[in-house]
């Protein structure tokens, strides 16, 4: 039975240049950078977040996607200034959902988009 998410990969072309924004701008934590297999993994708490380089032709359809990808924030409008102040680029600023959600979308420097959601408080329980 499957009983929490493990990790996310999203591919990107500079795996230095994004394990810098994740790292810098974002501010992820780095878990490991494995040079051997072009594979960059952030701690993100009880998920990983992982960056790769393409590995094939076919996985460069992968650059510049909507990855789904959310990032859960406590404080999303103080993330979002944060994160603005170093220059992340935003999709959309942030916005209430009609489910009680607050969410921003954000691209990095492969364009691959990413959410801030800031989840109501009853929904973390």
């Amino acid at each position: 039975m499957i009983t929490q998410l493990g990790n996310v990969t999203v591919v990107v072309r500079d795996l230095k240049a994004s394990l810098k924004f994740f790292r810098d701008k974002v501010g992820l934590r780095l878990a490991f950078f494995d040079k051997k297999h072009d594979w960059v993994c952030f701690d993100t708490g009880k998920a990983a977040f992982s960056l790769t380089v393409p590995w094939n032709k076919k996985s460069r359809k992968l650059l510049g996607a909507r990855t789904g990808v959310s990032f859960y924030v406590d404080d999303l409008a103080a993330t979002y200034r944060t994160l603005r102040k170093k220059r992340v680029k935003f999709v959309f600023k942030p916005r209430q959902e009609p489910w009680g959600g607050l969410i921003a979308c954000f691209k990095d420097p492969d364009r691959n988009r990413f959410f801030l959601l800031q989840m109501p408080a009853d929904f973390r329980k």
